[in-house]
């Protein structure tokens, strides 16, 4: 029972930051791109305060749980697969780091040149939404079987 559990819960918040990942994509930009530039800019600046506290947490919190799943199968058939995807969580995250969020930062202190900006930060956030479904979808493969 405990086993069931841990899966539980590690598939809820991979899932969930890969959900929400994909409604920032999906849904939050297409809705902020229609607004009026300064309107956007605020949105965009409160979405980045609420996401700045929660993704810290987040992702190192899933980072455990996959790490976690992989010692406890260590020695089964999956073993690879969860590798696989604590190396594609893990190398998203630091990129996200070094590449995303320093772009996050700049939009939301709205720098002069943020809807540019904010463009390019779109573009580079999709390659993370897919590698984040990729390392979501491998672990899935291993914890459902």
């Amino acid at each position: 029972m405990p086993m069931h559990i841990l899966n539980v819960v590690t598939v809820f918040l991979v899932v969930t930051v890969v959900g929400v990942e994909f409604s920032v994509s999906a849904f939050v930009n297409p809705a902020a791109w229609r607004l009026e530039a300064e309107a956007q800019l605020k949105m965009l600046s409160r979405f980045a305060l609420v996401m700045g506290r929660v993704m810290p947490v987040w992702y190192p919190v899933c980072t455990l749980l996959l790490f976690v799943q992989t010692w406890l199968r260590w020695h089964e058939a999956g073993r690879d697969l969860l590798l696989a995807a604590d190396a594609i969580w893990v190398l998203t995250s630091v990129i996200s780091l070094f590449v995303l969020v320093p772009l996050n930062t700049r939009i939301a202190q709205g720098a002069p040149n943020w809807q540019r900006i904010h463009r390019i930060w779109d573009g580079r956030h999709r390659v993370r939404i897919a590698a984040l479904a990729i390392a979501a979808i491998l672990m899935l493969d291993v914890l459902v079987r």
